[in-house]
């Protein structure tokens, strides 16, 4: 863990906010607690992302946790009046920036060396707050897109999505199964007393019918009806051949092609073919395209989570 701030009001002195600081890392020692302290602190945050040590809020925690590779961060503020010291320390999960223990003492009259003896004490309690926390079991949402999705839970059998489960800390391993999508296989880390949600999206398997093939044979099938359509349609009323005793004394022929219909029924067809290959190439496309953009590593899914205390 590290020490990301401890303030103090103006009433407190220089050389008593040292005192104050230096008892904060002892106390978080005497909980066997591994700890960074604030001037370590400062180095390291000021070599990488300077705007961090300004950091006083729940969303750039996490930030704080991961530039400084701890797991868990310690906030303080001491304010004194008339001899009188309120000391508040905050224990803050550094992986979602949430608060998960405070821990408040007041010294009425006291020293400064008094003071900073409280201020010991206070630090070595926020070990039992986070015992306590550890052995209070997550709650997960599980839901999936589409819903319905059978889940495996650390190889046991869970039901359908969306699930809401109690999980004990540390990690699980997750599978979901729907018809028509690909299989899903997730690890993820329940951390105790913590609420999150996991909203996984499973991706379709591909189809196996043949669009492009299937697009190129009805375009070309409908430009082919197109055209017989339009030549059908041109002779129409044209004489159809005849033996020359069969001829009329102006020379024609007593038969004329009636082709219109079937020209309109050809032209029809034509362009309802080449529109539906058209389609079929546009959705060959699209899926060569999913295929060639899907990013990562073949896992089957988005995943979005959120973490509430």
């Amino acid at each position: 863990m590290a020490v990301d701030h401890l303030d103090f009001d103006s009433g407190v002195v220089e050389a008593a906010r040292e005192l104050f600081s230096q008892r904060l890392v002892e106390g978080l020692t005497a909980a066997q607690f591994e700890v960074m302290a604030a001037t370590e602190v400062n180095q390291t945050l000021s070599q990488g992302d300077a705007s961090l040590l300004r950091c006083r809020e729940p969303a750039c925690y996490p930030a704080v946790a991961e530039a400084l590779a701890v797991g868990y961060l310690v906030a303080g503020k001491v304010a004194v009046g008339s001899k009188t010291y309120d000391i508040t320390l905050e224990l803050i999960n550094g992986r979602t920036g949430k608060i998960i223990g405070t821990n408040r003492e007041r010294c009425d009259i006291c020293g400064v060396e008094e003071a900073g003896e409280k201020m010991g004490l206070a630090a070595s309690a926020l070990r039992a707050r986070l015992e306590a926390l550890t052995k209070t079991p997550a709650r997960f949402i599980i839901r999936s897109r589409p819903p319905g999705a059978a889940a495996t839970l650390d190889d046991k059998s869970v039901g359908p999505t969306p699930l809401d489960r109690e999980l004990a800390g540390g990690p699980h391993k997750l599978t979901l199964v729907a018809p028509g999508y690909d299989r899903l296989d997730r690890t993820f880390i329940a951390v105790s007393s913590v609420d999150e949600s996991l909203d996984l999206e499973l991706v379709p398997l591909p189809t196996k019918f043949p669009f492009r093939a299937a697009g190129w044979i009805g375009v070309i099938t409908g430009v082919a009806l197109i055209s017989a359509g339009v030549w059908a349609i041109s002779i129409d009323g044209h004489e159809i051949a005849c033996a020359a005793d069969q001829r009329d004394i102006f020379g024609h022929c007593p038969n004329v092609r009636d082709s219109r219909i079937l020209g309109s029924a050809l032209i029809g067809s034509g362009a309802l073919a080449a529109a539906l290959g058209g389609f079929w190439l546009y959705l060959g496309s699209m899926s060569g395209r999913g295929a060639t953009e899907a990013p990562g590593p073949r896992a089957g899914a988005g995943v979005f989570a959120r973490g509430v205390f």
